[in-house]
């Protein structure tokens, strides 16, 4: 192909932003819109009631902490404490959630979801509180969006042998959708986070790491596997 024929890395760029957009329009995903819904409409509530009572966001689902803990401890997968915390799992959960939910049966993912959001709320508990003797508050949608894209890692690989072919550039591009590579590049972005958190200081500390995101991650890794393993049984 001659130069002049060539697209241009613009147009390349705006043809992959067309297909991913008309993959996540097909897919049906009413439980991962739903969680989105309640994530804004609690952040909502948050910041009315900090404006009202003016203090900033954090400090005020701190101190429902305090003075509602079982309260805040149910919401937690839901409250956020500022914009760019709330924006950043809206985003995730909004785009690899829509991509990731029609691989499950639907109360097949409610209960992912379940277990994500419990076991990455343990996880943010435990991971701080194993350091202070001081009150612990975890809370965020971070859980979900970490399992989410851990279970999107799965997904290049979904239903092949794991070998030289199946990994290749070529294999890859001719199983997935448009979606589907999007969401498997959150997921490697999401357990880059993850190690560089890990292998990064205080070590042993109560600002070490982030329990809800490894837990989350794992959460999601784990469920891609046994997705894996009950498609190979399957096909025997």
């Amino acid at each position: 192909m001659s130069d002049a024929n060539a697209e241009s890395p613009v147009a390349l760029a705006g043809r992959a932003a067309s297909a991913f957009a008309a993959d996540v329009r097909e897919r049906d995903a009413p439980v991962t819109a739903l969680v989105v819904a309640s994530v804004l409409l609690v952040f909502l509530v948050q910041a009315v009631t900090a404006l009202r009572l003016d203090a900033p966001i954090g400090v005020v689902t701190a101190s429902v902490f305090v003075s509602e803990p079982a309260l805040a401890w149910l919401l937690s997968p839901l409250l956020h404490r500022d914009l760019p915390h709330l924006a950043a799992n809206v985003v995730v959960l909004a785009v690899v959630g829509t991509v990731v939910e029609p691989h499950f049966r639907r109360r097949d993912y409610v209960a992912f979801l379940l277990a994500a959001a419990v076991l990455a709320a343990l996880g943010g508990y435990l991971s701080k509180a194993a350091f202070t003797v001081r009150p612990v508050t975890a809370y965020g949608a971070s859980g979900l969006a970490y399992a989410v894209a851990g279970y999107a890692l799965g997904l290049p690989v979904a239903g092949v042998s794991l070998d030289r072919d199946a990994l290749s550039v070529y294999g890859v591009l001719d199983r997935t959708t448009a979606g589907e590579r999007v969401a498997a590049v959150f997921g490697v972005t999401a357990t880059a986070t993850v190690l560089a958190d890990v292998a990064t200081g205080p070590y042993l500390a109560f600002d070490w790491l982030n329990g809800a995101h490894l837990v989350g991650l794992l959460v999601g890794v784990w469920t891609a596997w046994t997705h894996r393993l009950h498609r190979r049984a399957a096909r025997r």
